[in-house]
């Protein structure tokens, strides 16, 4: 794990937890358009808020998935769905 996600994931603990990660990508995603929109995708506060948001599928291959879908290109971010469970399985919990 990345020394930058230590602590974040100290503070809401390791989402292996589906119910856990959902909540969060709820809450984290409306502020991720926010910031996306009003201060860039290079601003502090988007890097910080896609960290976050790579550090919560379930870990192993669904995880190398979702980044590769969602946060590898500059605005796939734009494909995440709004509700957690509609990222396919492979890419989710």
């Amino acid at each position: 794990m990345s020394k930058a996600l230590e602590p974040i994931t100290a503070m809401f603990g390791i989402f292996a937890n589906k119910s856990k990660a959902n909540k969060v990508y709820a809450n984290l995603l409306p502020s991720l358009e926010f910031v996306m929109t009003m201060k860039g995708p290079n601003s502090a506060e988007a890097r910080g808020l896609l960290a976050i948001l790579a550090g919560l599928p379930a870990s192993g291959a669904k995880s190398i998935n979702f980044k590769k879908k969602y946060l590898k290109e500059p605005n796939a971010w734009k494909n995440l769905p709004k509700d957690p469970d509609d990222i396919p399985f492979g890419y989710w919990h």
